[in-house]
């Protein structure tokens, strides 16, 4: 009991310091609107403590698609048709044009690929969406090369606890 202890407080040191890496970054401080989502457990949190001074949208499952809406706390936020915490219904719509998308997976290459959870939500929403896309996960989730289909979208960066990679797709 107690090493599963440990790795939920490792789990959560390294969300900090990948947060910590995040909001130090150019990327997010010349950000004004970003795209973000609502961390399932074991995932880093991106928004944690919620930032002050961006506009942040949030997904909500609609159908087979995501739609993203303004969301000002996690206080507007509720479980969707997953248990995944969405935007109500009524939220203020945000579009696909932003400055930064991040995006959660699976797993990451550095080659921009992404191993989602076999959906295609983020797929299908990246592909009609402008702005620099980064992928959000632990430095373990970084392997060789991720399997890919043509529908599948690409991230520029990825942010994890020791750093922040360009991607060889951004060059």
């Amino acid at each position: 009991m107690r090493g599963i202890a440990n790795l939920r407080a490792d789990a959560t040191a390294q969300a900090g310091q990948l947060v910590m890496q995040l909001r130090a970054s150019t990327l997010w401080q010349s950000s004004a609107a970003i795209c973000a989502f609502a961390a399932l457990p074991g995932e880093p949190d991106p928004l944690n403590p919620w930032p002050a001074n961006k506009r942040i949208a949030l997904p909500r499952v609609s159908g087979s698609d995501l739609t993203f809406h303004w969301v000002a706390g996690p206080g507007e936020l509720s479980p969707g048709r997953f248990g995944i915490l969405e935007p109500a219904a009524n939220a203020s719509p945000a579009g696909n044009e932003f400055d930064l998308i991040l995006v959660p997976g699976l797993a990451f290459d550095l080659h921009g690929g992404r191993l989602g959870r076999g959906k295609g939500f983020y797929d299908r929403f990246l592909a009609g969406a402008s702005g620099l896309r980064a992928g959000v996960c632990f430095d373990d989730q970084i392997v060789a090369d991720v399997p890919s289909e043509p529908h599948d979208q690409t991230m520029d960066f990825l942010i994890t606890p020791s750093s922040i990679f360009q991607t060889t797709k951004f060059h």
